[in-house]
């Protein structure tokens, strides 16, 4: 195995390391190899299983499942993203409560810093007026991301806000089954799916919202809601999620329910008062600076390491 090899070839030109951290199921049986040939003490991270990358199922790769077991049973620590991940892999994988930490992802909210007219730098260039409330979903079209819930709830919106545009950036396996949808119930006109774009445009449209919806069925995490927090909006995000989890409801954001009416109320409590809606983004953003800033995250997995030592 070529990392194994190079793991030990670096090993023996510079010495030996003291901990090996490995994330995710595609690095666990060089994890095991190290261990049992250097006795090298192990950190694992996982970042989602393959039972929420499916959905909340047990559909998917059982040699997936196997190896995110071992992965866990192997290692000194594992280390999840959040207090949802960590009730998920003792459920799953019957990790032991005292093997597990939770260490928060991280954000530089500064990168996302600059200036944008949200009608002149975006709306117009999809022919939307400047007024018009803007929502923003992005990620995976998979069913694990819930895009269908958000699409399913539009209908409910535009009955008391007609001109309410959504966003949808980002591609997958549902794009092609949720743009078909949007025709049949006629939303053509307020919905626009993007598909992948750079950077630079997700932000300045993520800038341009009034609110980032994250509907997710299955969410580790969520990056995208400190993304969201950065450009000072804030966040929808389901309940039995991590992303709910980290969303301090009616302050940095809204927690909602995995359903479209649920997901519907939460977009119009956004429009019925823009100024609460810019005050939790403003919150949002101190959040993103503070909790979730990389410095503290960078010393949460210090102590980590300290403890395997």
């Amino acid at each position: 195995m070529s990392m194994v090899h190079c793991f030990f070839e670096t090993e023996n030109f510079i010495g030996p390391f003291d901990i090996v951290h490995g994330h995710d199921w595609h690095v666990v049986s060089a994890l095991d190899r190290i261990k049992k040939e250097r006795g090298r003490r192990i950190i694992f991270t996982l970042h989602s299983t393959e039972y929420g990358r499916n959905g909340n199922n047990h559909h998917g790769s059982d040699a997936i499942k196997g190896l995110e077991w071992y992965g866990t049973y192997i290692a000194q620590r594992l280390t999840v993203c959040t207090q949802t991940m960590k009730e998920e892999v003792k459920r799953i994988y019957r990790v032991p409560e005292d093997k597990i930490r939770v260490i928060h992802n991280g954000i530089h909210a500064w990168k996302f810093d600059g200036f944008i007219d949200a009608w002149h730098d975006v709306k117009k260039w999809y022919g939307w007026g400047p007024y018009d409330p803007l929502v923003v979903f992005v990620g995976r079209m998979e069913y694990q991301k819930g895009p269908d819930l958000l699409l399913e709830a539009i209908p409910d919106v535009l009955k008391e806000y007609p001109n309410a545009k959504f966003v949808f950036i980002g591609d997958g396996s549902m794009r092609s089954h949720l743009e078909g949808r949007m025709w049949q119930m006629g939303l053509q006109n307020s919905v626009k799916f993007l598909g992948y774009v750079p950077e630079e445009w997700k932000t300045k449209v993520m800038k341009a919202s009034d609110v980032v919806v994250v509907p997710s069925r299955n969410e580790p995490f969520g990056v995208i809601v400190l993304e969201a927090w950065s450009c000072y909006k804030p966040v929808i995000a389901t309940h039995g999620t991590g992303a709910g989890e980290i969303v301090w409801h009616e302050v940095t954001g809204l927690r909602v329910f995995q359903s479209p009416n649920s997901i519907a109320w939460g977009v119009k409590r956004i429009f019925s008062d823009f100024e609460h809606a810019r005050w939790m983004g403003r919150n949002g953003r101190k959040a993103a600076e503070t909790a979730f800033n990389w410095d503290k995250i960078a010393n949460d997995m210090l102590k980590v390491y300290e403890e395997v030592m």
